[in-house]
């Protein structure tokens, strides 16, 4: 069983890491698949030179799309060529190196049903300060954070405390290949938009299973900048319809 992370890269020329990347990909049991989002710097050439060095793989988008579509047309070419039953998890790191391999690492091990929740269905990062961790967060990115999940939860039993943490994984099970085969409405929501569509779908919540980080330290360079905070905002107002739109058709099953 194989576990693919994709890594949506939008202009990264400016802090690419090069040894942090041989690194991840050398001390992690997965398949890296870096999608450059129509990328106007040297992005293109890093990444495929890379590519040709490691155990990873490269495409390219003709133009920029957001990070919720290169995901998703990442997930689509590893779909495409390989059978789902052989795969144990699809999922995303942030191109930023905020991320440690260790912690990499100890999410990967959860997919192989020996964790704490043999029963999850994703397996997200959390991004929880806890005694004993190096969380250093912005503060305006963490608050942003807090009020999308805390907004997305009234009413919803089901939404996990770090809604925004660039690493996740998921099952890729019949439901989960349903949710992403449309383009998102969402660009920097997406992952609550999956949960929204899986729920809608299977008619329950998704199991989630949240894994506190070790370690995670704010990059600069992060695209979601208080300009896109108008965006946040918008999506946040589409998400909540969307939820909404369910639950009727939940109540219309019923009857």
């Amino acid at each position: 069983m194989s576990v693919f992370l994709v890594v949506p890269c939008f202009n990264e020329a400016g802090r690419w890491d090069e040894d942090y990347w041989s690194g991840m990909v050398s001390e992690t049991d997965a398949t890296y698949v870096f999608v450059d989002d129509g990328s106007t710097d040297d992005t293109r050439k890093i990444l495929s030179t890379f590519a040709s060095r490691q155990r990873a793989l490269t495409t390219h988008m003709a133009r920029n799309a957001g990070k919720a579509e290169a995901v998703r047309r990442g997930w689509q070419e590893i779909l495409q060529t390989h059978d789902p039953k052989s795969i144990s998890a699809l999922g995303f790191i942030d191109a930023d190196g905020a991320f440690s391999s260790v912690d990499v690492s100890r999410l990967i091990q959860l997919t192989d049903r020996a964790g704490p929740d043999p029963g999850a269905e994703a397996w997200w990062s959390s991004r929880v300060a806890l005694a004993g961790r190096n969380i250093q967060r912005n503060i305006w990115r963490h608050y942003l954070g807090r009020g999308v999940a805390t907004f997305l939860s009234w009413g919803e039993a089901s939404i996990p405390y770090d809604t925004q943490s660039g690493l996740k994984l998921f099952e890729p099970n019949d439901v989960f290949i349903a949710s992403i085969a449309e383009p998102f409405d969402t660009r920097w929501l997406f992952e609550m938009e999956i949960l929204i569509r899986f729920a809608q779908r299977a008619g329950r919540p998704m199991n989630v299973w949240e894994m506190p980080l070790s370690a995670w330290i704010d990059i600069s360079g992060s695209k979601v900048t208080r300009r896109e905070s108008a965006r946040v905002a918008r999506e946040l107002m589409r998400l909540k319809t969307l939820q909404r739109r369910g639950r009727r058709a939940f109540v219309l099953e019923d009857q």
